[in-house]
C-alpha cells in the first residue's frame, strides 16, 4: 500500500483515509468488481463513504492504469485488475458468472490479421456469452462427459 500512496502523491492526488480504504477494498475483492459490490464492501468499514465517491475512485484506478472497465452487455460495468497477459471473459447468461481465459494465441492471430490490413490495433476485448455448467445442469442439460438420460 505504501507504493500506491507514493504513486498517488506523485501523480498529484491526495491520499485520504477514504481513498485508501476504497483502493485497498478494490484490490482485496480482485476481479470483475462492480461499483455496487465495492460500495457494499467499503461501507462495511465506513458508512460515510457514498456511492459517487466509490465510482470516482474506480475511475481514478482505471486512469492510473491499475484496472480497466469490462462491459459485457448486461448493463453492469465491472472493473478488472490490469494484467500483463491478455485474457478474455466467459459470461454466463444464466447466473451472471464471469470467468477469465487466456487468449494469447487468439491475440496473435488478431494482430496478424490487423497488420495484414495495415491496421494498428490498440487493444482487444474477447467475450463469450453462454451458460456455465451449473446453469446448464439446472436447465436439464448434462454435464460434460455425461449422457442425457432417456425417458424410458
Amino acid at each position: 500500500m505504501l507504493a500506491l500512496k507514493e504513486m498517488l502523491r506523485t501523480k498529484g492526488y491526495k491520499v485520504t483515509p477514504q481513498r485508501e480504504l476504497i483502493f485497498r477494498s478494490f484490490f482485496e475483492l480482485g476481479k470483475h468488481v462492480s461499483v455496487e459490490e465495492l460500495h457494499e464492501k467499503v461501507r462495511e468499514k465506513d458508512h460515510s463513504i457514498g456511492y459517487s465517491t466509490v465510482w470516482r475512485n474506480l475511475k481514478l484506478i482505471c486512469h492510473m492504469g491499475l484496472a480497466e472497465e469490462v462491459n459485457i452487455g448486461d448493463g453492469i460495468t465491472r472493473y478488472d485488475l490490469t494484467t500483463k497477459a491478455p485474457h478474455g471473459h466467459l459470461y454466463c447468461l444464466g447466473c451472471g458468472k464471469l470467468l477469465e481465459f487466456e487468449v494469447g494465441s487468439v491475440v496473435e492471430e488478431l494482430s496478424r490479421a490487423a497488420r495484414k490490413q495495415h491496421f494498428r490495433a490498440e487493444g482487444y476485448r474477447i467475450e463469450v456469452q453462454g451458460y456455465c455448467e451449473d446453469c446448464r445442469e439446472n436447465m436439464g442439460q448434462p454435464k460434460k462427459g455425461q449422457r442425457r438420460r432417456s425417458g424410458k
